[in-house]
């Protein structure tokens, strides 16, 4: 699980889809709206490369859920994300494992009410033994909660044991480590 994938995150995480992960906004700004589970996967295309081989930058598509959102009254209390993240440079699975990396790019929430919001984000890969942790940041640009900021952080993990030891990585889950904030 190394490459520039999981600056992408996940996110992508992460990222994808809306409030993000794990940042917690400052006391003084009011919460709009919180979700406490936020999971899903992330895949990389093309696959982030094996340490020896070749640094590329993949576009990373992540699909989620978010639920446990309250005020239930104004989002239905959950839904589903989707995003494209793309890293800002090239790398392979040795680049990832390092981490810091940063990754940018656009979600969409479809709330199980019927209303949307669109978020452009930026996810933060963290460093060292926490390389595999994505800090989201970003803000909804269009739909429910325009103009108010998101947070959030999510851990990730390669899916289907895939170590990127001899073929590229294609695919991470990942799962929320603080609550997805919007503010």
């Amino acid at each position: 699980m190394k490459g520039s994938w999981t600056r992408a995150g996940l996110a992508f995480a992460l990222a994808a889809g809306t409030m993000m992960l794990g940042f917690v906004p400052p006391a003084a700004a009011a919460t709009a709206n919180q979700c406490k589970v936020f999971k899903g996967y992330a895949t990389f295309s093309p696959g982030v490369n094996p340490p020896n081989g070749p640094k590329n930058n993949p576009t990373i598509k992540v699909v989620g859920t978010v639920s446990g959102c309250s005020p239930t009254k104004l989002t239905g209390g959950s839904g589903n994300v989707t995003g494209t993240i793309k890293g800002t440079k090239p790398g392979n699975c040795s680049d990832t494992v390092k981490g810091g990396g940063t990754q940018k790019g656009t979600s969409t929430t479809k709330w199980k009410n019927g209303k949307s919001s669109t978020f452009s984000v930026t996810v933060k890969e963290g460093t060292g033994s926490n390389y595999n942790l994505a800090t989201i940041t970003g803000k909804v640009t269009k739909g429910l909660f325009a103009g108010k900021l998101v947070a959030g952080q999510v851990r990730f993990s390669a899916a289907n044991n895939q170590m990127c030891v001899s073929k590229p990585l294609t695919k991470v889950t990942f799962v929320q480590t603080k609550p997805l904030v919007l503010h």
